[in-house]
């Protein structure tokens, strides 16, 4: 424990965060090359569009807090 008696905490939220975003991505790689050529064109163009909304949200958002 540390100064009077609070717990220690192992990682930052925002670390901890990174860290799961970074399992995520590594699982959604291994499914897109463990399923390789039975997957669409349509389907992996439905997952890149996701992707670059999800970019577009982030750089929205960091945007709005500035």
């Amino acid at each position: 424990m540390g100064e009077e008696g609070k717990p220690e905490t192992s990682a930052p939220p925002v670390a901890d965060e990174l860290r799961q975003l970074g399992q995520s991505f590594s699982a959604l790689g291994r499914t897109m090359f463990k399923e390789g050529r039975t997957l669409s064109v349509e389907l992996l163009r439905s997952v890149r569009a996701i992707v670059d909304r999800a970019r577009e949200e982030i750089e929205r958002l960091a945007g709005d807090k500035k």
